[in-house]
């Protein structure tokens, strides 16, 4: 698959009590169609959301509708393909 090409990277700093978590990051690559970073900025300027949540929200809808797009015979998806699709231009059209 074509497309660019992003590198992931996670760590978990504190748990849901605020304690401090040493554990190794998470790391991943993957391809999108998309320039995430164009993607990320479109929704920071579009969306009455912080900086961080509207980051969130594009590279977590970038990530997972890239995964739907790779696969679109998974069983998994099949209910959840024309919601999603609606809910992507909704957002496209702010």
């Amino acid at each position: 698959m074509k497309g660019h090409l992003y590198q992931f990277t996670i760590e978990h700093v504190e748990d849901k009590k605020g304690n401090l978590v040493a554990s190794e990051a998470l790391s991943f690559t993957t391809r999108n169609h998309d320039d995430v970073f164009k993607i990320v900025a479109a929704m920071q300027g579009k969306m009455d959301l912080d900086r961080s949540d509207a980051t969130a929200l594009a590279v977590g809808l970038k990530l997972f509708g890239e995964v739907m797009l790779k696969h679109p015979k998974q069983p998994l998806f099949k209910e959840l393909r024309p919601q999603f699709a609606v809910f992507m231009k909704g957002l496209k059209s702010l």
